[in-house]
């Protein structure tokens, strides 16, 4: 079976190295949850893996495409990323937003205001589509900007959906809306990476983990396997515990 992604021996260096020598692929439907403590590197490789940063050595592959000379647009026709900040300046409406996730597939019209009103409902946003962004809640505004997302990848080319802690600021009710969303991708055959620190409801819901401490990839395969209490405890500097499916710490 072909890789959606596949990275090899990337690393990225600033003034100190901050990815070292990383390498992994997703298949097709795959959820590839990324963890570790902060700083260990997971927003910056998922930033890697979504076209917003080149790395220092190394290479990306996207559904067998070589992209060293890719272009934004290159990038957003092929991976949908949504990063742990999403700040909007201008006064904005939650539609506006979300239409905006119908750029890179040049959507437009009637078609883009049907895609956009099915993003919309989807993401339980229908009372206040017509309200600024600026003015929600953060939770409200995340599951704008999970929406704008989700429309972009829904473009046929676009098979991997990049997120960097969509979790974060969403309640227990849209925490389960979200990743019923994640999962209905996978079923059509498109691919996740994101990142959670959630280490429970990663062993639940993921297909393969990536654990990663000060740039290194120390870790990876099934949850029951890589979040385990030996790596826990080394890694989050924490004392762990397992009781049948559920991971405990102290």
């Amino acid at each position: 079976m072909n890789s959606i992604l596949k990275v090899q021996q990337l690393s990225l260096v600033r003034q100190q190295t901050v990815l070292q020598s990383i390498s992994f692929d997703i298949q097709p439907g795959e959820i590839i949850m990324l963890v570790g403590p902060n700083g260990a590197g997971k927003s910056t490789l998922t930033q890697c893996v979504a076209g917003v940063l080149s790395p220092s050595q190394g290479k990306i592959e996207v559904q067998q495409q070589t992209t060293t000379d890719w272009n934004a647009k290159d990038w957003a026709r092929q991976v949908s990323y949504l990063p742990q900040s999403n700040f909007i300046n201008f006064g904005l409406t939650v539609s506006e937003t979300v239409r905006l996730g119908g750029l890179a597939q040049a959507l437009y019209g009637e078609t883009l205001s049907a895609r956009s009103s099915e993003a919309i409902e989807r993401w339980q946003l229908g009372a206040f589509k017509e309200r600024e962004v600026r003015r929600l809640s953060g939770g409200e505004q995340q599951r704008c900007h999970l929406a704008r997302s989700w429309l972009q990848a829904q473009a046929p080319s676009n098979m991997l959906w990049v997120l960097d802690e969509p979790l974060s600021a969403l309640d227990l009710q849209h925490q389960k809306l979200c990743l019923q969303e994640i999962q209905a991708q996978t079923q059509q055959g498109k691919s996740i990476l994101m990142v959670a620190h959630d280490l429970n409801l990663v062993r639940h819901y993921a297909d393969r983990v990536l654990l990663l401490d000060q740039g290194l990839l120390v870790a990876e395969g099934k949850p029951q396997e890589v979040l385990n209490t030996d790596n826990i405890s080394r890694v989050f500097q924490v004392s762990a515990s397992v009781e049948g499916n559920y991971l405990s710490w102290y």
